[in-house]
């Protein structure tokens, strides 16, 4: 989890305590976290052996919500395991931002 913290206070700029809000959901994902922070040192998704959640892939949520960087990518694969109706919702009404 450092390295993602480290990511986004010293890249994204975040304070310490909202860094760690961020990351929070990450926490109990351990292959979500691993594959976030092998985006972190390459900026590039994983192709062949990509974690694949309700059918979709990280690189496949940053196709569909290019606005996104790998946080919010891999904080949405979250959502996606842990309420798939909500992940499929959002992404049915394409990524809607308020």
């Amino acid at each position: 989890m450092d390295k993602i913290l480290n990511y986004l206070i010293n890249e994204c700029k975040q304070k310490p305590e909202a860094a760690s809000k961020i990351i929070l959901p990450l926490e109990p994902h351990e292959d979500i976290r691993n594959e976030l922070e092998q985006w972190i040192d390459n900026r590039t998704y994983p192709k062949g052996d990509a974690i694949f959640i309700e059918g979709c892939s990280a690189e496949m949520i940053h196709d569909l919500a290019p606005f996104m960087d790998g946080v919010g990518v891999y904080n949405f694969m979250v959502t996606l395991r842990e309420r798939p109706e909500n992940g499929k919702r959002i992404i049915a009404e394409g990524f809607p931002r308020k």
